[in-house]
Protein backbone atom coordinates (compact mmCIF):
# COMPACT_ATOMS: atom_id res chain seq x y z
CA UNK A 1 0.00 0.00 0.00
CA UNK A 2 1.87 3.48 -1.12
CA UNK A 3 1.72 6.57 0.44
CA UNK A 4 -1.00 8.31 -1.33
CA UNK A 5 -3.55 5.03 0.11
CA UNK A 6 -2.74 5.60 3.33
CA UNK A 7 -4.14 9.23 2.93
CA UNK A 8 -7.70 8.06 0.97
CA UNK A 9 -8.80 5.65 3.34
CA UNK A 10 -11.08 7.06 6.47
CA UNK A 11 -8.95 6.67 10.50
CA UNK A 12 -12.34 5.62 12.02
CA UNK A 13 -12.66 2.43 9.24
CA UNK A 14 -8.46 1.95 9.75
CA UNK A 15 -9.04 1.05 13.92
CA UNK A 16 -12.56 -0.57 13.19
CA UNK A 17 -10.43 -3.16 10.68
CA UNK A 18 -7.66 -3.40 13.52
CA UNK A 19 -10.22 -3.84 15.77
CA UNK A 20 -12.14 -6.79 14.11
CA UNK A 21 -8.08 -8.79 13.92
CA UNK A 22 -6.80 -7.86 17.58
CA UNK A 23 -9.84 -7.06 19.63
CA UNK A 24 -11.27 -8.86 22.46
CA UNK A 25 -13.52 -11.89 21.06
CA UNK A 26 -11.88 -11.04 17.58
CA UNK A 27 -9.72 -12.94 15.01
CA UNK A 28 -6.97 -13.15 17.28
CA UNK A 29 -8.45 -14.45 20.39
CA UNK A 30 -10.42 -16.80 18.27
CA UNK A 31 -6.81 -18.07 17.10
CA UNK A 32 -5.49 -18.41 20.09
CA UNK A 33 -8.16 -20.32 21.39
CA UNK A 34 -7.85 -22.42 18.44
CA UNK A 35 -4.21 -23.75 19.30
CA UNK A 36 -5.17 -24.04 22.66
CA UNK A 37 -7.73 -26.55 22.63
CA UNK A 38 -5.62 -28.65 20.10
CA UNK A 39 -2.79 -28.51 22.54
CA UNK A 40 -5.20 -29.82 25.02
CA UNK A 41 -6.25 -33.05 22.41
CA UNK A 42 -2.68 -32.93 21.24
CA UNK A 43 -3.68 -32.10 17.64
CA UNK A 44 -1.37 -28.82 17.63
CA UNK A 45 0.29 -30.22 14.53
CA UNK A 46 -2.93 -30.48 12.63
CA UNK A 47 -3.23 -26.61 12.61
CA UNK A 48 0.35 -25.70 12.00
CA UNK A 49 -0.27 -24.35 8.64
CA UNK A 50 -2.36 -21.52 10.29
CA UNK A 51 0.37 -20.37 12.16
CA UNK A 52 1.34 -17.62 10.27
CA UNK A 53 -1.70 -15.87 10.54
CA UNK A 54 -0.67 -15.67 14.22
CA UNK A 55 2.02 -12.86 13.63
CA UNK A 56 -0.12 -11.47 10.50
CA UNK A 57 -2.67 -11.05 12.78
CA UNK A 58 -0.54 -8.44 15.11
CA UNK A 59 1.57 -7.09 12.80
CA UNK A 60 -1.72 -5.98 10.33
CA UNK A 61 -3.41 -4.55 13.53
CA UNK A 62 -0.29 -2.64 14.36
CA UNK A 63 -0.12 -1.02 10.78
CA UNK A 64 -3.50 -0.65 10.28
CA UNK A 65 -3.31 1.62 13.25
CA UNK A 66 -0.40 3.72 12.37
CA UNK A 67 -2.06 4.33 9.08
CA UNK A 68 -4.69 5.94 11.06
CA UNK A 69 -2.93 8.02 13.34
CA UNK A 70 -1.19 8.94 10.27
CA UNK A 71 -4.61 10.30 8.78
CA UNK A 72 -5.38 12.01 12.44
CA UNK A 73 -2.02 13.47 12.47
CA UNK A 74 -2.40 15.27 9.20
CA UNK A 75 -5.87 16.50 10.88
CA UNK A 76 -4.35 17.83 14.07
CA UNK A 77 -5.86 15.12 16.16
CA UNK A 78 -3.22 15.53 19.54
CA UNK A 79 -3.74 11.80 20.03
CA UNK A 80 -2.18 10.98 16.78
CA UNK A 81 1.28 10.33 18.08
CA UNK A 82 -0.14 8.20 21.08
CA UNK A 83 -1.92 6.13 18.58
CA UNK A 84 0.91 6.07 16.00
CA UNK A 85 3.41 4.67 19.00
CA UNK A 86 0.92 1.34 19.76
CA UNK A 87 -1.79 2.54 22.50
CA UNK A 88 -5.42 1.93 21.52
CA UNK A 89 -7.92 4.92 21.96
CA UNK A 90 -9.35 3.16 25.01
CA UNK A 91 -6.64 4.15 26.74
CA UNK A 92 -6.17 7.02 25.91
CA UNK A 93 -9.62 7.89 27.24
CA UNK A 94 -9.56 11.36 29.93
CA UNK A 95 -5.11 11.53 29.72
CA UNK A 96 -3.53 14.32 29.71
CA UNK A 97 -0.98 14.67 27.04
CA UNK A 98 1.57 17.85 27.62
CA UNK A 99 0.23 19.68 24.19
CA UNK A 100 3.75 21.39 23.78
CA UNK A 101 5.83 17.47 23.37
CA UNK A 102 2.69 16.35 21.16
CA UNK A 103 2.81 19.03 18.52
CA UNK A 104 6.44 17.73 18.29
CA UNK A 105 5.39 14.19 18.13
CA UNK A 106 2.99 14.75 15.79
CA UNK A 107 4.90 16.40 13.22
CA UNK A 108 6.82 13.48 12.92
CA UNK A 109 3.50 11.55 12.47
CA UNK A 110 2.55 13.74 9.85
CA UNK A 111 4.99 13.43 7.94
CA UNK A 112 6.67 9.84 8.34
CA UNK A 113 8.72 10.32 5.10
CA UNK A 114 11.02 13.59 6.01
CA UNK A 115 10.74 12.86 9.51
CA UNK A 116 12.37 9.54 12.05
CA UNK A 117 9.24 8.48 13.83
CA UNK A 118 11.26 5.26 15.54
CA UNK A 119 11.62 7.51 18.77
CA UNK A 120 7.69 7.64 19.28
CA UNK A 121 7.29 4.06 18.82
CA UNK A 122 6.48 1.94 22.10
CA UNK A 123 8.88 -0.09 23.66
CA UNK A 124 8.62 -3.26 25.16
CA UNK A 125 6.54 -3.30 28.44
CA UNK A 126 6.37 0.60 28.67
CA UNK A 127 3.17 1.93 29.92
CA UNK A 128 1.72 4.98 28.70
CA UNK A 129 2.91 7.06 32.23
CA UNK A 130 6.34 5.80 30.96
CA UNK A 131 5.61 6.65 27.32
CA UNK A 132 4.86 10.12 28.23
CA UNK A 133 7.83 10.81 30.13
CA UNK A 134 10.29 9.44 27.54
CA UNK A 135 8.86 11.46 24.66
CA UNK A 136 9.09 14.66 26.88
CA UNK A 137 12.51 14.23 26.95
CA UNK A 138 13.47 12.86 23.72
CA UNK A 139 11.35 15.83 22.36
CA UNK A 140 14.17 17.60 23.88
CA UNK A 141 17.07 16.33 21.86
CA UNK A 142 15.34 16.26 18.86
CA UNK A 143 14.70 19.83 18.90
CA UNK A 144 18.29 20.75 20.17
CA UNK A 145 20.31 17.79 18.93
CA UNK A 146 21.24 17.09 22.25
CA UNK A 147 20.73 14.47 23.61
CA UNK A 148 22.31 14.93 27.24
CA UNK A 149 20.24 17.97 27.56
CA UNK A 150 17.23 15.58 26.32
CA UNK A 151 18.01 13.22 29.54
CA UNK A 152 18.64 15.85 31.88
CA UNK A 153 14.56 17.56 30.80
CA UNK A 154 13.55 13.58 31.23
CA UNK A 155 15.22 12.91 34.49
CA UNK A 156 14.22 16.69 36.28
CA UNK A 157 10.99 15.06 35.58
CA UNK A 158 11.15 11.55 37.11
CA UNK A 159 13.08 13.11 40.05
CA UNK A 160 10.86 16.08 40.35
CA UNK A 161 8.32 13.08 40.64
CA UNK A 162 9.89 11.23 43.51
CA UNK A 163 10.57 14.30 45.62
CA UNK A 164 7.02 15.21 45.32
CA UNK A 165 5.27 11.76 46.62
CA UNK A 166 8.19 9.41 48.51
CA UNK A 167 8.53 12.62 51.35
CA UNK A 168 4.91 11.85 51.26
CA UNK A 169 5.23 8.70 51.82
CA UNK A 170 7.90 8.43 55.03
CA UNK A 171 5.78 10.87 56.82
CA UNK A 172 2.61 8.70 56.59
CA UNK A 173 4.67 5.64 57.89
CA UNK A 174 6.41 8.20 60.28
CA UNK A 175 3.41 9.71 61.97
CA UNK A 176 1.14 5.92 61.20
CA UNK A 177 3.56 4.32 63.19
CA UNK A 178 3.69 7.06 66.18
CA UNK A 179 -0.32 7.40 66.37
CA UNK A 180 -0.52 3.32 66.22
CA UNK A 181 1.64 3.62 69.19
CA UNK A 182 -0.40 5.80 71.31
CA UNK A 183 -3.49 4.33 69.78
CA UNK A 184 -2.36 0.98 71.98
CA UNK A 185 -1.08 2.54 74.44
CA UNK A 186 -4.39 4.31 75.28
CA UNK A 187 -6.10 1.30 75.38
CA UNK A 188 -5.27 0.47 78.83
CA UNK A 189 -7.33 3.70 79.74
CA UNK A 190 -10.44 3.23 78.04
CA UNK A 191 -11.44 6.33 78.99
CA UNK A 192 -8.34 8.68 77.57
CA UNK A 193 -8.39 6.61 74.41
CA UNK A 194 -6.38 8.26 71.97
CA UNK A 195 -8.43 7.85 68.30
CA UNK A 196 -6.76 7.65 64.92
CA UNK A 197 -7.21 10.08 62.56
CA UNK A 198 -7.56 10.20 59.24
CA UNK A 199 -4.60 11.27 56.91
CA UNK A 200 -4.84 14.69 55.31
CA UNK A 201 -6.75 16.23 57.60
CA UNK A 202 -3.95 18.60 59.73
CA UNK A 203 -5.03 21.51 58.52
CA UNK A 204 -8.42 20.91 59.64
CA UNK A 205 -7.30 20.14 63.31
CA UNK A 206 -5.08 22.95 63.64
CA UNK A 207 -8.06 25.15 62.17
CA UNK A 208 -10.24 24.16 65.90
CA UNK A 209 -7.28 23.83 67.79
CA UNK A 210 -6.85 21.08 68.22
CA UNK A 211 -3.65 20.37 66.15
CA UNK A 212 -0.97 17.64 66.76
CA UNK A 213 2.41 18.12 69.34
CA UNK A 214 4.53 17.67 66.80
CA UNK A 215 3.42 21.00 65.32
CA UNK A 216 4.86 24.02 66.71
CA UNK A 217 2.77 25.83 69.11
CA UNK A 218 3.00 29.59 67.46
CA UNK A 219 1.15 27.86 63.98
CA UNK A 220 -1.01 25.44 66.40
CA UNK A 221 -2.06 29.05 68.25
CA UNK A 222 -2.59 31.28 64.74
CA UNK A 223 -4.43 28.54 63.17
CA UNK A 224 -6.96 28.42 66.33
CA UNK A 225 -7.13 31.88 66.04
CA UNK A 226 -8.34 31.96 62.45
CA UNK A 227 -10.58 28.50 63.26
CA UNK A 228 -12.28 30.78 65.88
CA UNK A 229 -12.87 34.00 63.70
CA UNK A 230 -13.91 31.56 60.61
CA UNK A 231 -17.99 31.49 60.54
CA UNK A 232 -18.93 28.16 61.83
CA UNK A 233 -20.72 26.91 58.37
CA UNK A 234 -17.82 27.58 56.16
CA UNK A 235 -15.14 25.99 59.50
CA UNK A 236 -17.95 23.03 58.78
CA UNK A 237 -17.93 22.68 55.30
CA UNK A 238 -13.87 23.05 54.87
CA UNK A 239 -12.80 20.67 57.98
CA UNK A 240 -15.59 18.86 58.25
CA UNK A 241 -18.96 18.75 60.76
CA UNK A 242 -17.74 17.22 64.45
CA UNK A 243 -21.52 16.87 65.36
CA UNK A 244 -22.04 13.83 62.62
CA UNK A 245 -19.06 12.16 64.02
CA UNK A 246 -21.32 10.83 66.58
CA UNK A 247 -22.78 8.49 63.48
CA UNK A 248 -19.25 6.56 64.41
CA UNK A 249 -18.64 6.86 67.90
CA UNK A 250 -16.44 9.65 67.48
CA UNK A 251 -16.07 13.79 69.08
CA UNK A 252 -13.92 14.62 66.33
CA UNK A 253 -14.88 14.42 62.27
CA UNK A 254 -11.21 13.78 61.37
CA UNK A 255 -11.70 10.65 63.86
CA UNK A 256 -14.89 9.68 62.21
CA UNK A 257 -15.29 6.27 59.74
CA UNK A 258 -17.10 7.77 57.06
CA UNK A 259 -18.13 4.42 56.14
CA UNK A 260 -20.30 4.20 59.16
CA UNK A 261 -21.37 7.92 59.52
CA UNK A 262 -22.73 7.53 55.94
CA UNK A 263 -24.53 3.80 57.39
CA UNK A 264 -25.90 5.12 60.19
CA UNK A 265 -27.39 8.31 58.63
CA UNK A 266 -28.86 5.99 55.88
CA UNK A 267 -30.40 3.52 58.43
CA UNK A 268 -32.09 6.53 60.12
CA UNK A 269 -33.50 7.68 56.88
CA UNK A 270 -35.00 4.32 56.12
CA UNK A 271 -36.50 3.64 59.37
CA UNK A 272 -38.60 7.21 58.38
CA UNK A 273 -39.65 5.61 55.56
CA UNK A 274 -37.17 7.37 53.15
CA UNK A 275 -37.10 5.58 50.24
CA UNK A 276 -33.66 3.51 49.39
CA UNK A 277 -32.58 6.11 46.93
CA UNK A 278 -33.47 9.14 49.41
CA UNK A 279 -31.65 6.94 52.70
CA UNK A 280 -28.44 6.28 50.50
CA UNK A 281 -28.25 9.95 49.16
CA UNK A 282 -28.88 11.06 53.02
CA UNK A 283 -25.78 8.42 54.40
CA UNK A 284 -24.06 9.69 51.26
CA UNK A 285 -24.20 13.66 52.02
CA UNK A 286 -23.83 12.92 55.91
CA UNK A 287 -20.36 11.44 55.20
CA UNK A 288 -19.88 14.34 52.72
CA UNK A 289 -20.26 16.97 55.22
CA UNK A 290 -18.44 14.95 58.20
CA UNK A 291 -15.22 14.55 55.80
CA UNK A 292 -15.49 18.22 54.91
CA UNK A 293 -13.95 19.33 51.48
CA UNK A 294 -10.51 19.30 52.22
CA UNK A 295 -10.48 15.63 53.42
CA UNK A 296 -12.83 14.57 50.27
CA UNK A 297 -10.66 16.11 47.96
CA UNK A 298 -7.87 14.13 49.01
CA UNK A 299 -9.45 11.08 48.84
CA UNK A 300 -10.79 11.86 45.56
CA UNK A 301 -6.98 12.82 44.72
CA UNK A 302 -5.48 9.18 46.40
CA UNK A 303 -7.96 7.59 44.80
CA UNK A 304 -7.17 8.74 41.06
CA UNK A 305 -3.83 8.18 41.77
CA UNK A 306 -4.42 4.44 42.32
CA UNK A 307 -6.54 4.00 39.30
CA UNK A 308 -3.81 5.90 37.23
CA UNK A 309 -1.18 3.50 38.80
CA UNK A 310 -3.22 0.31 38.91
CA UNK A 311 -3.64 0.93 34.90
CA UNK A 312 0.05 1.79 34.68
CA UNK A 313 1.13 -1.94 36.09
CA UNK A 314 -1.47 -4.03 34.34
CA UNK A 315 0.26 -1.79 30.92
CA UNK A 316 2.99 -3.71 32.37
CA UNK A 317 1.78 -6.57 31.07
CA UNK A 318 3.00 -9.93 32.62
CA UNK A 319 4.68 -9.46 36.12
CA UNK A 320 7.13 -11.85 36.38
CA UNK A 321 8.72 -10.31 32.95
CA UNK A 322 8.29 -6.82 34.18
CA UNK A 323 9.96 -7.70 37.55
CA UNK A 324 12.78 -8.98 35.48
CA UNK A 325 12.90 -5.90 33.04
CA UNK A 326 13.13 -3.59 35.97
CA UNK A 327 12.98 -5.10 39.50
CA UNK A 328 13.13 -1.77 42.08
CA UNK A 329 10.96 0.15 39.51
CA UNK A 330 7.83 -2.47 39.10
CA UNK A 331 8.73 -3.26 43.02
CA UNK A 332 7.96 1.17 43.16
CA UNK A 333 4.88 0.86 40.80
CA UNK A 334 3.29 -1.86 42.80
CA UNK A 335 4.21 -0.09 46.26
CA UNK A 336 3.00 3.13 44.99
CA UNK A 337 -0.46 1.21 43.88
CA UNK A 338 -0.77 -0.05 47.21
CA UNK A 339 0.22 2.27 49.40
CA UNK A 340 -2.58 5.11 47.64
CA UNK A 341 -4.99 2.35 47.98
CA UNK A 342 -4.23 2.06 51.48
CA UNK A 343 -4.28 6.04 51.99
CA UNK A 344 -7.50 5.99 50.38
CA UNK A 345 -8.89 3.21 52.89
CA UNK A 346 -6.85 5.44 55.58
CA UNK A 347 -8.78 8.62 55.05
CA UNK A 348 -12.34 6.98 54.31
CA UNK A 349 -11.77 4.93 57.51
CA UNK A 350 -9.12 5.48 59.93
CA UNK A 351 -8.54 2.06 61.76
CA UNK A 352 -5.53 0.12 63.03
CA UNK A 353 -5.47 -2.10 59.70
CA UNK A 354 -5.92 1.11 57.21
CA UNK A 355 -3.30 2.93 58.93
CA UNK A 356 -0.89 0.30 59.92
CA UNK A 357 -1.17 -0.66 55.90
CA UNK A 358 -0.89 2.89 54.25
CA UNK A 359 2.72 2.78 56.96
CA UNK A 360 4.19 -0.20 56.43
CA UNK A 361 3.08 0.49 52.21
CA UNK A 362 4.58 3.82 52.10
CA UNK A 363 7.74 2.64 53.51
CA UNK A 364 8.21 0.29 50.64
CA UNK A 365 7.41 2.55 48.43
CA UNK A 366 9.66 5.18 49.44
CA UNK A 367 12.22 2.87 49.43
CA UNK A 368 11.59 1.12 46.64
CA UNK A 369 11.87 4.29 44.55
CA UNK A 370 14.98 5.63 45.69
CA UNK A 371 16.76 2.18 44.94
CA UNK A 372 14.75 2.48 41.97
CA UNK A 373 16.17 6.27 40.65
CA UNK A 374 19.21 6.12 42.87
CA UNK A 375 21.48 6.13 39.31
CA UNK A 376 19.77 9.02 38.23
CA UNK A 377 20.12 10.81 41.41
CA UNK A 378 24.34 10.20 41.44
CA UNK A 379 24.36 11.15 37.84
CA UNK A 380 21.85 14.39 37.17
CA UNK A 381 24.79 16.99 38.82
CA UNK A 382 27.29 16.06 35.88
CA UNK A 383 24.48 15.89 33.28
CA UNK A 384 23.24 19.33 34.04
CA UNK A 385 26.69 20.80 34.27
CA UNK A 386 27.00 19.60 30.35
CA UNK A 387 23.77 20.94 29.74
CA UNK A 388 25.14 24.54 31.13
CA UNK A 389 28.30 24.37 29.28
CA UNK A 390 26.65 23.50 25.83
CA UNK A 391 23.99 26.03 26.58
CA UNK A 392 26.98 28.65 27.47
CA UNK A 393 28.61 27.13 24.29
CA UNK A 394 25.40 28.23 22.30
CA UNK A 395 24.68 31.81 23.72
CA UNK A 396 28.42 32.73 22.83
CA UNK A 397 27.88 31.32 19.10
CA UNK A 398 24.45 33.56 19.46
CA UNK A 399 25.98 36.49 20.62
CA UNK A 400 29.17 36.13 18.32
CA UNK A 401 26.87 36.15 14.94
CA UNK A 402 24.67 39.12 16.41
CA UNK A 403 28.31 41.06 17.01
CA UNK A 404 28.96 40.03 12.96
CA UNK A 405 25.24 40.86 11.74
CA UNK A 406 25.80 44.29 13.20
CA UNK A 407 29.27 44.50 11.66
CA UNK A 408 28.04 43.75 8.57
CA UNK A 409 25.02 46.26 8.56
CA UNK A 410 27.54 49.11 9.63
CA UNK A 411 29.43 48.42 6.76
CA UNK A 412 26.45 48.51 4.54
CA UNK A 413 25.33 51.47 5.65
CA UNK A 414 28.41 53.17 5.61
CA UNK A 415 28.68 52.46 2.04
CA UNK A 416 25.41 53.89 1.65
CA UNK A 417 27.17 57.45 2.56
CA UNK A 418 30.02 56.77 0.62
Amino acid sequence: MGDNSKRMANPEDLEHMAKLLDGRGKLQDRLDEAFTRASRLGVRDKLSPLTPMTSWTRETATDLRRRSAILRAEKGDPLAAALFAGFKLEELKGVNLPPDVMLIANASVANPEAFDTAWLERQKGETLQDWIQRIQADAVAKVTNNENLGEVVGDYIELTAMVSTVPGAFQMTATGTLHLIQYFKSLKSPRNIKWLKAPGTTLAQILRGEGSSLIPARIRALGAQIGARTPAPILDALAGKNSLAAYSGKVYAWEANLLKVGRAASGMSRATGASRLSAFASGAGSAFRTAGWWRAAGIGGSAVATVIGAVDVIQEGDPVAAFKRDKAGYVAKVSGVAFNASLTAAMVAPTPLTIGAAAVTGAVYGVSSIIANKEKIREFPGKVADAGRWAGKKIGEGAGKLADGAKSAGKFIGGLFD
